[in-house]
């Protein structure tokens, strides 16, 4: 893998030894199923106690995930540290595919923030694993985070904290996701979330997506958000920031049957760079420019692409939620990526209660098979290809896309 300054960048070449010595190890694999492209990526990182070269680092690193987000690359970032200083660090990309040119296109530095820009060109591979792309985007429906420890809030006096971390999770999926995007309640809390697994007999995600037409329910849940004592350097005289944990748990649950389809832990550190009574916001940008803003940032980034990893060989399943004669209207609109003409199989769905009492779903092939024939933006009337095989279809049946 190539890696070279562009001719047009004027800063000083020394300036980015650290930076190139960290990407010239690097091994890019990436997926990819178009032809071999540039791409271009911003990354930005605070100055922290004047080191530019952590900052760059920190910089690239972010370029990197821009990047993954936008070629479906994903990566891994290896550490090794001697004594205080760092020895190695390798970048991993997960799956298949090439970065053949890593350009440093340039630099900037202003008001103690240190962009970078850079330029890859990715070529086409096959993946290793076989399956069907998914051509459909799942509606998601994204509920306020649930916070662990209430307390931890005090430090820095986050006010509506699960709020805005709910509201810019929302934002990175409908952003960056290929699979899915968001139904935001951001405002709607759920005290517990022992909740979601059963309600009264009934399973909690499934009347959830009901009732916002999402094929799944997404579950934020912050583990950690406490501070580690403040380390003083230079014989006691200066306090270094102290490093602030984020550790979030991702729950996503099936609208359908409510089971746990898939959970994942995410964590990381990051300064607190707000003095020590500061009363921070985090609606307010100055929050989300701060290295733990960015920190934060970026592992719900990564968690986006963990998340479409999960539904990309999914089938996505809509449900009839009305029906007259021989037309249907279905879950699944123009946001969904459904549109006039698709062709969608009919599944039976039966609920039958288990031994504790709780609603399971259980599925039966049918011959029914409809095609689209209007669209709005949240659902679609359908029309049955064959009047004769609409024997038994009824609403809350399963539709799936031929």
């Amino acid at each position: 893998m190539l890696i070279r300054h562009s001719p047009t960048h004027r800063a000083n070449p020394c300036r980015y030894l650290v930076a190139i010595a960290m990407l010239c190890a690097t091994s890019l694999l990436v997926t990819m199923s178009v032809s071999a492209e540039p791409i271009e990526v911003t990354g930005k990182a605070n100055i922290v106690n004047g080191n530019i070269d952590k900052a760059r680092e920190n910089a690239i690193s972010q370029a990197l995930n821009y990047a993954s987000l936008k070629a479906g690359v994903n990566f891994s970032s290896e550490q090794q540290v001697n004594q205080g200083r760092l020895t190695q660090d390798s970048f991993q990309i997960q799956r298949m595919g090439s970065a053949n040119n890593v350009e440093l296109m340039s630099e900037t530095i202003s008001q103690q923030t240190i962009s970078v820009v850079l330029q890859l060109e990715l070529s086409e591979q096959q993946p290793d694993v076989q399956c069907k792309s998914q051509s459909l985007k799942a509606a998601i429906m994204l509920p306020q985070a649930y916070l662990q420890e209430r307390e931890q809030l005090r430090y820095g006096q986050l006010a509506h904290f699960e709020q805005r971390i709910t509201e810019h999770l929302g934002q990175i999926i409908n952003a960056q996701s290929r699979n899915s995007f968001a139904r935001l309640h951001a405002d709607e809390k759920l005290d517990n979330t022992n909740q979601l697994v059963n309600f009264n007999g009934y399973r909690m995600p499934s009347w959830l997506s009901e009732i916002t037409d999402s094929q799944y329910v997404l579950q934020p849940e912050i583990i950690d958000i406490s501070t580690e004592p403040v380390q003083s350097s230079y014989m006691g005289l200066i306090d270094d920031d102290p490093l602030r944990q984020f550790i979030v748990k991702l729950t996503l649950y099936h609208g359908i049957s409510g089971e746990v389809v898939w959970t994942e832990l995410f964590a990381t550190s990051a300064p607190w760079e707000f003095e020590r009574q500061e009363t921070v916001s985090p609606a307010n940008q100055r929050f989300w420019r701060s290295s733990y803003g960015q920190a934060i940032s970026d592992i719900l980034q990564q968690s986006v692409m963990s998340l479409d990893r999960q539904l990309n060989c999914r089938p996505l399943l809509g449900q009839i939620i009305a029906r007259q004669g021989d037309r249907i209207i279905i879950n699944l609109g123009r946001k969904n990526g459904v549109k006039m003409g698709d062709k969608f199989q009919i599944v039976l769905q039966t609920n039958i209660p288990d031994r504790f009492n709780t609603m399971r779903a259980i599925a039966t092939k049918s011959r029914a098979n409809v095609v689209i024939e209007q669209v709005t933006e949240d659902s679609a009337t359908a029309i049955f290809d064959g009047i004769d095989s609409a024997v038994n279809i009824q609403v809350n049946d399963i539709a799936i896309k031929n």
